[in-house]
């Protein structure tokens, strides 16, 4: 006897069903439409209540400026690690090349902030142009 959930004979009546009485693309179509539609937050990725994007663009914005410190920081302690090493002055460079790492790390996220920034405003600008040339 085999174990397992759903028994084998289950599977195989459940198989011929559907077989033999398949639904049509269409419906298959509607259903997902409704049932995206009842998920929430639900069109957010196209766009927000406010006229704003969100969704994706934003949390890869933040993964961005995330990977950028954190690579910033890392980089900047293995320099002062190697350096410790090979001078025989543990801990003082790796803590001074962390701290650099560190700011470095501050000024590319403070860099990436105001691009961001920058092109969130060229883009309402480029939106508020497009609306009040259709409203002419």
């Amino acid at each position: 006897m085999r174990w397992g959930w759903p028994p084998p004979e289950r599977v195989s009546d459940k198989v011929s069903q559907n077989d033999q009485n398949p639904l049509p693309p269409s419906d298959f179509d509607r259903r997902l439409k409704e049932a995206k539609a009842k998920l929430p937050g639900a069109g957010r990725e196209a766009k927000g209540g406010d006229g704003r994007d969100v969704g994706r663009a934003g949390m890869a914005a933040g993964f961005r400026i995330a990977v950028e410190l954190l690579a910033a920081i890392v980089v900047g302690a293995g320099i002062g690690w190697g350096l410790d090493q090979w001078l025989g002055t543990r801990p003082w460079l790796l803590i001074l090349f962390f701290i650099l790492g560190a700011v470095a790390g501050l000024m590319n996220v403070y860099r990436t902030g105001m691009e961001l920034d920058r092109l969130a405003k060229a883009k309402r600008v480029a939106e508020q142009a497009e609306r009040n040339r259709g409203g002419r």
